[in-house]
């Protein structure tokens, strides 16, 4: 049990710091092997969720507004189910994630109006895991 324990950390610490160099399709494969076989629950929606905000960005990079809206609010509805709930707490700071995500979701949602147009990629402003 405690090597299965093992992996799953040195999977998790992979895919944070895949996240925080931006590699978003890398990272998306690395927290799927951690989210599909957990039962569900807060931990199993923080992965999914971390992972559909990773792919908003990866979207985003991409240049496809629409996946990145869909993904980055799909993402975030579930950080902020975990983040109501107090029997899971991730290694990094959720509320930093949903904060800056958030932040760069509305960005997006203004420029919907203006048609497909994405703003540019905010390289700098992507949130960490810390």
């Amino acid at each position: 049990m405690s090597d299965l324990k093992s992996d799953a950390e040195a999977l998790l610490t992979e895919a944070m710091a895949l996240f925080n160099r931006q590699a978003f399709f890398e990272c998306h494969e690395v927290l799927e092997e951690l989210w599909r076989p957990l039962p569900s629950g807060p931990e199993k929606t923080c992965l999914q969720g971390l992972l559909q905000v990773g792919v908003g960005f990866y979207h985003w990079q991409r240049g496809n507004a629409v996946g990145a809206r869909n993904k980055l609010q799909s993402g975030l509805e579930k950080l902020d189910a975990v983040a109501r709930q107090f029997e899971y707490s991730p290694p990094f700071s959720l509320e930093q994630v949903i904060i800056g995500s958030r932040l760069l979701l509305n960005r997006l949602l203004e420029h919907r109006d203006a048609g497909e147009r994405l703003p540019p990629y905010p390289q700098s402003e992507i949130p960490k895991l810390d």
